[in-house]
């Protein structure tokens, strides 16, 4: 079955080792750059070090996250990938609508990004993506933010910070995030000492739904902000995901809260309805207490989707006592 498009991108890993050099490779200026002239800058990218016009005016975007990211920073690009409606975060849908589609479905369509007359592309250095970096290259200068399983959300706004020179902007998200992290740790002390969470959704392989890791994107918010994790999510590898039958609901007995994947229109995602109609998950302890929460930002992307999934946690931990 076709993966859907926001979930590829956490399962295509190129390692971690990518990611590391490419970060310790930033310099220590808030967007990670340095100046080669007086109208480009050099920049560490996934593909080395990219010289890139100082102030980018005409910026294409082919990846989901440095969309976001650049929309985040009130910076419009001129072309952007479609990988559906649907699955545009609704925060963004209104601006996203308005730009020229550049690639659909993980197939880039050159001819229209060269139409647009870029002076900057950016996107993220998945499998597909990498496979056009030359061509894209050909067109404009390239920067891709490095992916592996070991990353971050947060580490794609940083990069695509440092391409579109908007350093400024991001530090603000930054902190309102971070800020946010701490006023929920504060808050909520008590429930994220005690309250054990399992991360699900449902899966594409016949019949089974996915247990995420506590170093998913989600189990790395919970980990940020102090929380514990029920068996489930705390034995699967980090980064991995296990695929398990529908009928082992029995694998979530011991969790005190359980977050799940929904569509924008709040419907569950993937699948994951097929799980939520068995009496097994109907009985769950979490689930007859009302502690079970569904989030349309499971797989984030950018510090807007972070804050959504911060929102989507504490409507959780607000239900415990």
């Amino acid at each position: 079955m076709t993966q859907h498009p926001r979930l590829r991108r956490t399962v295509l890993a190129l390692g971690a080792a990518a990611l590391a050099v490419a970060l310790a490779a930033c310099s220590s200026t808030a967007s990670g750059e340095s100046t080669a002239s007086a109208g480009t800058r050099t920049v560490s990218t996934a593909e080395g070090e990219v010289t890139v016009p100082a102030h980018p005016q005409r910026i294409v975007s082919v990846h989901a996250w440095t969309t976001e990211s650049l929309l985040d920073m009130d910076v419009t690009p001129v072309g952007v990938e479609n990988s559906g409606e649907q699955y545009v975060p609704t925060r963004y849908v209104p601006a996203w609508k308005k730009i020229d589609k550049i690639a659909e479905g993980g197939t880039v369509d050159l001819e229209k990004i060269a139409a647009l007359k870029p002076d900057l592309i950016v996107g993220v250095d998945v499998p597909y993506l990498k496979d056009v970096y030359a061509k894209l290259s050909t067109i404009a200068p390239t920067a891709f933010a490095p992916f592996s399983e070991s990353a971050t959300f947060q580490d794609y706004p940083k990069y695509t910070a440092a391409f579109a020179d908007t350093g400024a902007s991001y530090e603000a998200l930054k902190k309102k995030y971070d800020d946010r992290i701490a006023e929920l740790r504060s808050t909520y002390a008590s429930q994220l000492a005690t309250v054990k969470w399992d991360v699900i959704q449902g899966g594409f392989d016949a019949g089974n739904f996915w247990i995420y890791s506590t170093g998913s994107p989600v189990g790395g918010v919970l980990e940020s902000l102090g929380a514990t994790f029920a068996s489930a999510t705390a034995g699967t590898k980090s980064g991995d995901t296990q695929s398990v039958s529908y009928e082992r609901t029995d694998l979530l007995t011991d969790a005190d809260a359980i977050i799940y994947y929904v569509n924008n229109d709040g419907t569950p995602a993937n699948n994951i309805d097929k799980l939520f109609a068995l009496p097994g998950y109907q009985s769950l302890p979490a689930v007859t207490a009302g502690h079970a929460v569904g989030t349309p930002d499971f797989l984030p992307g950018s510090y807007s989707d972070g804050l959504g999934l911060l929102d989507s946690i504490e409507k959780a931990l607000k239900t415990f006592s």
